[in-house]
C-alpha cells in the first residue's frame, strides 16, 4: 500500500555544510551530525509525510508542503544532486510537483464543499 512519505537522498560531495542549512532551516529537530551521517552513508537524509497535518500550522497559514518543496529548490539552488522517493521508490520532481498540486486541488475543493455545507 502507498503512503505519501517522500524521503530524499543528497549525494555526497564537498558542499554538505550548505546542505545541511537548508534542511536544519526546514527541520530543526535533526542534528547537524546526523544529517552529515546520512549524506555521507547514502541514506535518507530527510522524510516528509504529505498527510502530515498541525491544526497549529494551519492557523499560522503555514504549508509544510510548500515549504518542503521550497527545501528541495534550495538543495538543487545550492548545487545538491538530490533523488526524490516515495516509500523507497525513486520518483522524480516533476511527478512530485503534480501530486503536490493534486493533494492542493482536494485541500481546496474540500474546503469548499465544508463551506458549501455550513452555509
Amino acid at each position: 500500500m502507498k503512503t505519501d512519505l517522500i524521503q530524499l537522498k543528497i549525494e555526497k560531495d564537498n558542499n554538505a555544510v550548505k546542505y545541511i542549512k537548508i534542511i536544519r532551516k526546514f527541520d530543526s529537530s535533526l542534528s547537524v551530525g546526523a544529517i552529515k551521517q546520512r549524506i555521507d552513508n547514502n541514506d535518507f537524509v530527510i522524510e516528509f509525510d504529505l498527510e502530515y497535518y498541525d491544526a497549529l500550522e494551519d492557523i499560522n497559514e503555514n504549508d509544510r508542503k510548500k515549504l518542503f518543496r521550497e527545501m528541495i529548490e534550495g538543495l538543487c539552488q545550492a548545487g545538491a544532486k538530490v533523488s526524490v522517493y516515495q516509500d523507497e521508490e525513486i520518483i522524480s520532481i516533476d511527478n512530485l510537483d503534480n501530486w503536490l498540486e493534486s493533494l492542493d486541488k482536494i485541500s481546496q475543493q474540500t474546503e469548499k464543499d465544508i463551506d458549501r455545507e455550513l452555509k
